[in-house]
């Protein structure tokens, strides 16, 4: 379970830690509700006029999801959707190893399913 930035940092580093294919040219974190759950997926296509892209599973790690805690994400889901996506901005500006892997990509989002992308890159 996500419970704090440091645990949001090392899950999504630990999913990149594998090879991903040089198909693979965006990532989109999912968040869904209700539980509130994380992914990371990968696209082999990106169109910053249409945001179907993320709609893509070329890639997804072998352990697909985790848990957040509720207490991390707020009241509303717009809160939650901020705090993520702060906590995406952290991880990638940081020194994590596997950031660079995002660095290099077209495109870096998180958004809700069903919902509009917040674009990091």
């Amino acid at each position: 379970m996500i419970r704090n930035e440091k645990d949001f940092s090392s899950w999504l580093d630990s999913q990149l830690s594998v090879e991903i294919p040089a198909h693979i040219i965006a990532f989109n974190i999912n968040v869904y509700e209700s539980p509130f759950i994380v992914e990371i997926v990968g696209s082999n296509e990106f169109d910053a006029e249409d945001e179907d892209w993320a709609c893509n599973e070329d890639w997804v790690p072998k352990v697909r999801s985790i848990e957040v805690s509720n207490d991390l994400l707020g009241s509303t889901w717009e809160v939650a959707e901020q705090n993520i996506v702060n906590m995406a901005r952290g991880y990638f500006k940081s020194n994590y190893v596997n950031a660079g892997k995002l660095k290099q990509a077209k495109a870096f989002a998180v958004g809700f399913v069903d919902g509009n992308l917040n674009l990091i890159k």
